[in-house]
């Protein structure tokens, strides 16, 4: 299968040539011939799009989410979500330094990883791919994705977990931690993967009443698993990413989620009541090394907070 995937990576340059072939057809040939390589280039075009010039499109998308309790004009956080990065086999994927240096223009209060850092590295390369998170000028906390952790692939939690920390992250595994952001008291809260099925909930038991709470977790099937009893305002996950190659009609068969969870903001509705589930797309590729009408993307939220 990693051979089928190196394939469309490199072979994928074919297009070149092809191109070339067409546009001399193109402008020498008459009749058939003519039209029919004016066609056959038409119709690659979207294929040389996906795969040359969409994963390096780095997008800032931009949402206002007011909680419950809360409304447009209760105070606020600025917060960036990005996750799905996956660096490794595709070394077309968006570099970790364009991603930090897009976050830190756009100044949030704090930044949130959603886990799948990688996409079978060499391990050797992870800690100068990560290197860059050190250079968020704002808190960042994080979590791994199924990816990193073995599901599939190999278990990289090591050598990730020592690159986070040298980054100056908060992995926040199955933990919380109280803060105050842009003057604001919050709690982060952390689920690890999914799929690793470790998750545990158990340090809900000290959280405090009244303090806003984030979840942030990789896998947004995660909302239908946390205990009735874990109340969190909103949750941050990834994994989807929006179906990467987002053709009408066809995309959703290939998100994998068991969820309603498809990207941005879901209201979800679980015994418990009515749950806040934002799902960042990604910025980097698994399965074909392509991205279609859903580019890279870093997501903005102005998150209103109850008063």
């Amino acid at each position: 299968m990693t051979s089928l995937k190196l394939a469309l990576l490199y072979g994928a340059h074919l297009f070149w040539p092809f191109a070339l072939v067409c546009l001399w057809a193109i402008f020498r040939k008459r009749g058939a011939l003519r039209i029919t390589a004016l066609a056959a280039l038409i119709l690659s075009l979207p294929f040389a799009w996906a795969r040359f010039i969409e994963p390096r499109l780095l997008t800032v998308h931009e949402a206002t989410i007011i909680l419950p309790g809360a409304s447009a004009t209760s105070p606020s956080v600025r917060l960036a979500v990005f996750g799905d990065t996956h660096i490794g086999m595709f070394p077309h994927a968006m570099p970790v330094d364009r991603i930090v240096k897009r976050i830190n223009a756009e100044n949030p209060d704090a930044v949130f990883l959603a886990g799948d850092l990688t996409y079978h590295p060499e391990t050797d390369d992870i800690p100068d791919d990560f290197a860059a998170l050190g250079n968020l000028e704002a808190p960042l906390f994080a979590v791994l994705g199924n990816h990193d952790v073995g599901f599939p692939g190999d278990n990289l939690t090591d050598p990730l977990m020592g690159a986070l920390q040298r980054a100056g992250a908060q992995v926040v595994h199955n933990r919380s931690i109280e803060l105050e952001l842009n003057g604001q008291p919050l709690i982060v809260a952390g689920a690890s993967d999914l799929w690793e099925r470790r998750q545990d909930f158990s340090f809900q038991a000290n959280l405090p009443d009244g303090i806003p709470v984030i979840l942030l977790t990789h896998n947004p099937d995660t909302a239908l698993s946390v205990p009735d009893s874990f109340h969190y305002d909103l949750m941050l996950a990834g994994h989807t990413h929006g179906g990467q190659v987002r053709i009408p009609g066809l995309y959703k068969r290939f998100i994998p989620v068991r969820g309603p969870f498809d990207r941005e903001l879901h209201h979800f509705q679980s015994a418990a009541g009515g749950r806040l589930v934002y799902v960042t797309t990604g910025t980097g590729m698994v399965g074909v090394p392509m991205r279609f009408l859903m580019p890279p993307r870093i997501d903005i939220l102005t998150v209103h907070l109850p008063e």
